[in-house]
């Protein structure tokens, strides 16, 4: 599987993307070695065509005008349960059921912890992440779904494994009506 520095991306978006900035500024990007690359609006959509075309492993996914396809950032736990919701998650044939942070700053669908690297098999891609401290890593992503224990509703996600803890990102959460409710419960209606 192709995995390039950082230094690396920069010198292919630089040499191949930049050019698309102003008309397509933040759509995603799969780029390979060579330049040849998919756009689009949906990472899951975008990861999935490039796979066809370009063989999984082949390509990088990028946001066209921004450095990072995601951006991780880890918000403030106000108690122990709350802002956790159940979800089933699968990729590949490994399938769990997991209690995730329901986390506004996170912009992929779920991430899982690192020590369920070795249950997914092979990665579909590689990204580059933005961590809350500002550092950005190249990270392997890998297809599959996930759904909201309780919304009868299992929808195609992006994965990370990285860090300890699964958290449950915007790319989910942006699909319903989502209540905090003041600390005491969280509130997720499909619309």
């Amino acid at each position: 599987m192709w995995k390039p520095t950082l230094d690396e991306i920069e010198r292919l978006y630089e040499k191949h993307a930049k050019q698309l900035e102003a008309t397509h500024w933040g759509k995603f990007l799969a780029i390979t070695s060579d330049g040849q690359f998919i756009l689009g609006e949906d990472d899951v959509e975008v990861i999935d065509e490039a796979s066809k075309k370009f063989g999984q492993g082949n390509f990088i996914l990028m946001r066209v005008g921004i450095k990072s396809a995601y951006r991780l950032r880890q918000v403030q736990v106000v108690s122990r349960h709350y802002p956790f919701l159940d979800v089933d998650w699968q990729v590949r044939q490994y399938r769990e059921r997991s209690q995730a942070y329901a986390d506004t700053g996170f912009e992929v669908s779920l991430c899982v912890p690192e020590d369920r690297r070795s249950h997914l098999g092979e990665a579909v891609t590689s990204v580059q992440v933005t961590l809350a401290d500002a550092s950005s890593q190249i990270q392997d992503l890998f297809r599959g779904t996930v759904a909201i224990v309780g919304i009868n509703e299992t929808l195609p996600a992006a994965i990370l494994a990285l860090g300890d803890e699964f958290l449950l990102g915007r790319r989910i959460l942006d699909r319903y009506r989502v209540t905090f409710d003041r600390g005491r419960q969280i509130i997720v209606e499909r619309t």
